[in-house]
């Protein structure tokens, strides 16, 4: 009996070791939690600013464009719970630039709000009014951002890409008023300013684009084109007519130059209210959009200085006329020393072609960089700046009909981060978004296709974020780019940068707690503790416990480790119960 009872205090005395290591391992979890911040946070509590905006439906129809937002609301919560208030009662519409009925503007959201360092911004008219997107040009507009401190220096409106003064900076406020806005239709604005570390601060809630409705001289004013040299030929990349009293009804246009006529019947972008007509070159040249099946490329058979006409008809009524000038190349001289004509292949035959004959070809390639090559998952730790650099290797100018980036999971796009090389450029004109699950996809797609010039480049940079979802280790950005030609490699059209996601950029080395269960949630590793605890008292303080200390003692597993544990460290106390077993064996 008495060898029982020294067994059953033995086991006690492990299970309170154990206890004992297991207590002081989860005060030190505690303690460790507690330092690092995630202390009693569950995955996916980590506080965040979300936000809600309004748009005017009369400027813009689809959310996603945080810039078109007249209004901004932000709140803190966590990626579970987290909701911006935007209620349409806030509008008052004796207090808004805009016709719109009250009940007609559009609230949307946006679930991640990466920084709030310029925490709002209203545009207004004299007379107070709230601009929702558009203004007139005999307008003058005020413009009031705030930021989250009055420490910060180097205030700054960004008025469509150019660095202006405020007009008064009072504390964390600044304003400007601007009277003339030129010739210009876009108005871009966003407000910057430079913390103590001399980082720039900003905010996508302190960025706005407004419309400035023009309105053009009655008739047409204007002809522009923009001609490129391709395979020794000149090319009208696009072409814009400007035009007062546009109405979007039956449309002609009439391109005449030398001996020929042009009816456009299709193909053209009517933009009344900004007063013109826009063509591409990909509607220039195709036959489809014109009633008499030819298009741009009867400019093939001339050289040398030519007037082109545009004269717009809508419905029975001519608005006028307008000409411009294009240089079409010089033909090159054969040997004997007259000009060729028209190139072979125009005068064979479709059927005569023959099979070996080639087709155009595009040379490009493409390479992508990142700023950082490790980012967290907090600001300001969380952002890397991403460079795409498109190579066209060829002899001659092409083009590229769009670059579409797919951002590793967990990461979102800055909005207003673009530069096309080097150059600030509208989302709205270039930029679509797309979200994918977790994460986005990118897409630059111009109105025409971007054209480089043999062997040159063409450079996108943009900002990415790491959000929660972001996954630890190493993450890859592929960018794919869409010529205009037949690419002769398809796999240059294609590249990827990599960067890490660490919980401590300082050492990446680090490992976060594993997602395993309920060890991933520090409740769940208290609750674990807090009931080992109660289990040893249990065992030490009732007769269960005496029942389950003898249980084990008395059992084969416990027998077999006792025996192992002898025969290595005490060989004769094993000797001994090995006689002992025999012993009881023959009775």
């Amino acid at each position: 009996m008495n060898q029982q009872k020294k067994k059953s205090k033995t086991v006690i005395k492990i299970l309170f070791v154990v206890l004992a290591i297991l207590v002081l391992a989860l005060v030190g979890a505690i303690i460790y939690f507690s330092l690092t911040g995630d202390f009693f946070k569950e995955e996916g509590e980590e506080t965040i600013t979300c936000g809600c905006y309004y748009i005017d439906p009369q400027v813009v129809n689809d959310c996603g464009e945080t810039k078109r937002a007249f209004k901004f609301n932000t709140a803190k919560g966590t990626l579970k719970d987290c909701s911006a208030s935007c209620p349409l009662s806030d509008l008052s519409t004796n207090m808004l630039y805009s016709t719109t009925p009250q009940d007609s503007y559009k609230v949307c959201k946006t679930k991640i709000v990466p920084t709030t360092q310029c925490m709002a911004m209203e545009v207004t008219t004299a007379n107070g009014l709230l601009v929702t997107g558009r203004i007139q040009p005999n307008e003058s507009i005020k413009i009031t951002a705030k930021f989250d401190s009055d420490q910060y220096t180097g205030h700054t409106f960004l008025i469509n890409n150019v660095s202006t003064e405020p007009d008064t900076v009072d504390g964390n406020e600044i304003t400007k008023t601007i009277s003339e806005f030129g010739e210009e239709s876009i108005l871009q604005v966003s407000a910057q300013a430079v913390n103590s570390r001399g980082d720039t601060v900003t905010s996508l809630v302190c960025n706005r684009l407004l419309e400035i409705t023009t309105t053009a001289r009655a008739g047409v004013n204007e002809l522009t084109l923009d001609p490129y040299i391709e395979n020794n030929n000149t090319k009208i990349k696009s072409a814009i007519i400007s035009a007062g009293g546009l109405e979007d009804i039956n449309t002609i246009i009439k391109f005449t130059f030398e001996k020929e006529t042009l009816n456009m019947i299709d193909g053209f972008e009517i933009e009344a209210e900004r007063g013109r007509i826009s063509i591409t070159e990909k509607d220039l040249y195709n036959s489809e959009n014109f009633s008499d099946s030819n298009s741009f490329s009867l400019l093939d058979k001339y050289e040398g200085n030519i007037e082109i006409t545009a004269e717009i008809i809508q419905g029975s009524n001519s608005l006028g006329f307008a000409t411009a000038s294009v240089d079409l190349i010089q033909k090159i001289a054969d040997e004997t020393g007259k000009e060729s004509q028209e190139p072979q292949e125009e005068k064979i035959p479709t059927e005569e072609i023959p099979d070996n004959t080639e087709v155009a070809e595009s040379s490009f390639s493409v390479s992508k960089t990142t700023s950082a090559t490790c980012v967290e998952r907090v600001s300001p730790t969380n952002t890397t700046t991403f460079t795409i650099t498109v190579s066209n290797n060829s002899q001659n100018a092409d083009t590229i009909e769009s670059i579409k980036d797919k951002l590793p999971l967990g990461f979102a796009y800055v909005s207003g981060s673009s530069k096309l090389n080097g150059n600030n450029i509208a989302d709205s004109i270039f930029v679509t978004t797309n979200n994918i699950g977790n994460s986005q996809e990118i897409i630059w797609e111009p109105q025409s296709p971007w054209s480089i010039t043999a062997s040159g480049t063409l450079t996108i940079s943009f900002e990415a974020a790491a959000g929660t979802y972001a996954l630890s280790g190493e993450n890859l950005n592929e960018v794919i780019i869409t010529p205009s030609e037949i690419p002769n490699d398809p796999s240059t059209l294609r590249a990827s940068a990599s960067l890490t996601v660490a919980q401590n950029c300082d050492n990446p080395e680090e490992k976060s707690i594993p997602q395993t269960g309920i060890f991933d949630s520090t409740l769940g590793r208290i609750g674990v503790g807090i009931g080992i605890i109660l289990l040893g008292a249990i065992i030490y303080n009732t007769h269960q416990g005496s029942q389950l200390a003898h249980v084990i003692v008395n059992s084969e597993a416990y027998r077999d480790v006792e025996m192992t544990s002898y025969r290595v460290f005490n060989p004769k106390r094993y000797f001994e119960e090995k006689i002992l077993e025999r012993r009881e064996r023959k009775r």
